[in-house]
């Protein structure tokens, strides 16, 4: 199922800043420029969906299903800035087509696209 684009914006970024202590919502907003009030109303969705628990210090962890959908989301993420960086995109643009990549492409098409890039760069050539 495709999550909305916000669900993994707010994923991969509790993924990255996460240290496994914790992410204050502070960090969240700066991170995504947005603020702080917009954060807290997320993170509620975010918990109620099952993406992310909160502790008694209020600081935000994902849950199994919440790191699943992050992991995916950097992972697309990274190859995407990758590849774009490889074909001579400048750092700032390969990172927002990147972003922007990461969440219109589907489960089939990134790993079609992965295995043609791996097939290309081993030749194997389909």
């Amino acid at each position: 199922m495709k999550q909305k684009r916000s669900t993994e914006d707010y994923l991969k970024t509790i993924y990255i800043l996460d240290a496994q202590d914790g992410v204050r919502g502070a960090e969240i907003a700066k991170a995504l420029s947005v603020s702080r009030p917009t954060v807290s109303v997320a993170l509620k969705d975010l918990e109620q969906e099952g993406y992310v628990w909160m502790d008694e210090h209020r600081l935000v962890h994902l849950t199994n299903q919440g790191e699943t959908i992050a992991k995916d989301t950097y992972a697309r993420n990274q190859f995407f800035q990758s590849l774009l960086l490889h074909f001579g995109v400048d750092q700032e643009t390969a990172a927002q087509d990147a972003c922007e990549l990461e969440h219109s492409v589907s489960p089939e098409s990134f790993s079609a696209l992965q295995a043609a890039l791996l097939d290309k760069l081993s030749g194997k050539e389909s």
